[in-house]
């Protein structure tokens, strides 16, 4: 029961999380919003797999330095701090099951998009490229 209690966590509160579509550099992403407390402390944890065109998108009502780390996170990811006009500051990499905290050197992050590790690399997306959301 204790390791079916973690994907039933999570299965619920897929149903809660709504994506959005966005758009950087000309590369299409379809993303999750973790916007609550719940959304964001589960993000991607205890998944096995993550689309190649898919991420995470979390939103802070604040604007400050922000951290994430991978506690029971299995999927190699990379993460973008973005400010809050959508404008990337900052990519980093995030290595699976790490408790160490990967925070942004910006105090200015209202935004994190997390997607596969690559993925920025292989779509050319770098810093000061804007997120565009569209339908």
């Amino acid at each position: 029961m204790k390791t079916l209690l973690p994907l039933l966590v999570n299965l619920f509160l897929s149903s809660f999380i709504f994506s959005e579509n966005i758009s950087i550099n000309g590369a299409k992403l379809s993303v999750e919003i973790a916007e609550s407390d719940i959304e964001r402390a589960a993000g991607l944890m205890n998944r096995d797999y993550l689309s190649e065109n898919s991420g995470m998108l979390f939103i802070w009502s604040d604007i400050s330095r922000k951290c994430m780390w991978m506690k029971d996170t299995k999927i190699p990811l990379s993460v973008a701090y973005l400010d809050q006009n959508f404008l990337i500051r900052e990519i980093k990499r995030l290595e699976p099951f790490s408790t160490s905290s990967v925070c942004s050197n910006s105090e200015s992050i209202k935004y994190a998009l997390e997607v596969n590790q690559g993925w920025f690399k292989k779509n050319r997306i770098k810093v000061f490229h804007k997120i565009i959301f569209y339908n």
